[in-house]
């Protein structure tokens, strides 16, 4: 099945935006769980009263990449299915259906969530800086934060498990023509990788283990890398599936 030259570089140029786009959006989870050392915690712990002491431009700025990657999403999401395509998956078929279900919302799930927690945080650490005692956030801030973030993370797992799923199904299958090894190179593979390390940060001590809150944002990004890499070969072999 044969590729002509603008498509492929169609392809390449969307993969490499949302590559970019989804690992700005890993940075700017850094920025949301950055937080100086000390406090009480906060809000089922989610948080600590420390993040009185987060710049505001950390939130800010993470707010923008949050709507960068959101138009990322916009450009990957449908190069993903027309790949697919070319490499003559059907459409019939239960994993083609499965990704496609999982990229339907990705750009508006990415873009809210992310924009939810921004607000949810600035809004705490505004509460915080105005003199609240740390009883009276808990209590006034503790259901609007659940009734606002328990939703934005079932439907993240909506769109994040299909797409896992069936990306590890396809590259484990050989399907996207990429090395088998890049199957752990999606949402679900390097956010529970981000976990584990984060785990062993803490347990050896290390201030630093908000780092890894990028896994999942970095999942979509370095999918998208593998993509544009599948597209790449697709050219260079001619055109062939």
């Amino acid at each position: 099945m044969s590729v002509e030259k603008s498509k492929q570089k169609k392809l390449e140029g969307a993969f490499i935006f949302g590559f970019i786009s989804l690992l700005l959006c890993g940075v700017g989870d850094w920025l949301i769980g950055y937080e100086p050392e000390g406090g009480e915690s906060l809000i089922y712990g989610m948080t600590t009263t420390a993040i009185s002491g987060v710049p505001v431009w950390f939130y800010v700025l993470s707010f923008f990449f949050g709507i960068l990657s959101g138009f990322g999403c916009l450009y990957f999401a449908p190069a993903i299915m027309e790949f697919l395509d070319i490499k003559g998956i059907s459409k019939d078929s239960k994993m083609y259906k499965l990704m496609r279900f999982g990229l339907k919302s990705a750009p508006m799930m990415f873009v809210s969530f992310h924009i939810a927690c921004c607000i949810v945080l600035l809004l705490i650490q505004a509460a915080l800086l105005a003199g609240l005692d740390i009883n009276r956030a808990e209590s006034v801030y503790l259901l609007p934060v659940a009734v606002s973030l328990v939703p934005f993370l079932i439907w993240c797992y909506l769109c994040d498990i299909p797409v896992t799923i069936a990306y590890m199904y396809f590259t484990l299958k050989g399907r996207l023509g990429i090395n088998k090894a890049a199957f752990i190179l999606c949402p679900m593979g390097l956010s529970i990788a981000a976990k584990i390390i984060a785990v062993i940060m803490v347990a050896l001590g290390s201030k630093l283990s908000f780092l890894t809150a990028c896994g999942e944002s970095w999942g979509y990004a370095f999918m998208c890398l593998a993509f544009y890499f599948a597209v790449k070969k697709l050219h260079l072999t001619g055109g062939k599936k």
